[in-house]
Parts: C-alpha cells; sequence; structure tokens
C-alpha cells in the first residue's frame, strides 16, 4: 500500500517533507501529496513546523509520523 511506504519514509527521517519524501522514495512529488493528506486525515502524521525549501524558495511543512 502506497500510503504505508510513505509513512515508512517518514518515520524512517523522523521529519520531512513532501519533496524529501518524493526524493527518498524516487517517486513523483505529486504521488506523495496525496498519500501524506490521506495519513494526515488518518491521524498517522501531523505538521510539525515548516521549512524553507532552498530549491523551491518556498516555506513547506514538515510531517512527523506520530
Amino acid at each position: 500500500m502506497k500510503q504505508q511506504t510513505v509513512y515508512g519514509a517518514i518515520k524512517s527521517k523522523g521529519m520531512a517533507t513532501n519533496r524529501m519524501i518524493a526524493k527518498a522514495l524516487g517517486w513523483d512529488i505529486n504521488r506523495v501529496t496525496g498519500r501524506v493528506t490521506e495519513l494526515v486525515n488518518k491521524g498517522m502524521v501531523m505538521a510539525d513546523g515548516t521549512y524553507f525549501d532552498k530549491q523551491t524558495n518556498r516555506t513547506v511543512t514538515l510531517w512527523k509520523a506520530v
């Protein structure tokens, strides 16, 4: 299940952005964002601060496994 794969990536990194998760899994970021949203809705992942992504020049959410 893709949700479990994404959850495992977040858990192994401690905290990660969507882009970090996508890079770790070798996936396109669009495959990751939906799974993260589903995990948030299930209460398995929560936001844990922000991170300035130099590649996109944006502040993004850091996710943490609950």
